[in-house]
């Protein structure tokens, strides 16, 4: 089992500069819902599998979003401790985040092209 951290130590700890959320929901989800923990950083699985080198040494907090038994973002901690990274999940991802009433951040949808 995969380290947690509850929806309350983080929020004590946001704007700790040796913390970073990534938010690794999938397209549609983030699509479908346009709330994010502030200062959360988008990138999906594939992202974080290619890309972990280019984060900072901070300790990662991971939420996902679609598997209900958290399978999804246990995945992604797996890789990025396999990866020396010091990685958690947050238990009960963005929706535990919601519920408990903590601050979020609207996200701005993307913008459809009109045809010309």
């Amino acid at each position: 089992m995969e380290p947690t951290i509850l929806c309350t130590e983080l929020y004590l700890r946001l704007g700790d500069d040796e913390l970073l959320v990534i938010d690794c929901r999938t397209p549609a989800e983030w699509e479908h819902h346009a709330l994010h923990i502030p200062g959360a950083l988008r990138m999906s699985p594939g992202e974080v599998a290619r890309e972990h080198r280019m984060l900072p040494d901070d300790e990662l907090i991971v939420l996902c979003g679609g598997a209900q038994d958290g399978s999804d973002v246990r995945r992604v901690c797996r890789l990025l401790r396999m990866h020396g990274r010091e990685a958690v999940c947050l238990e009960g991802g963005l929706p535990a985040w919601i519920r408990g009433g903590y601050p979020t951040e609207r996200h701005a949808r993307p913008q459809l092209a009109l045809p010309r």
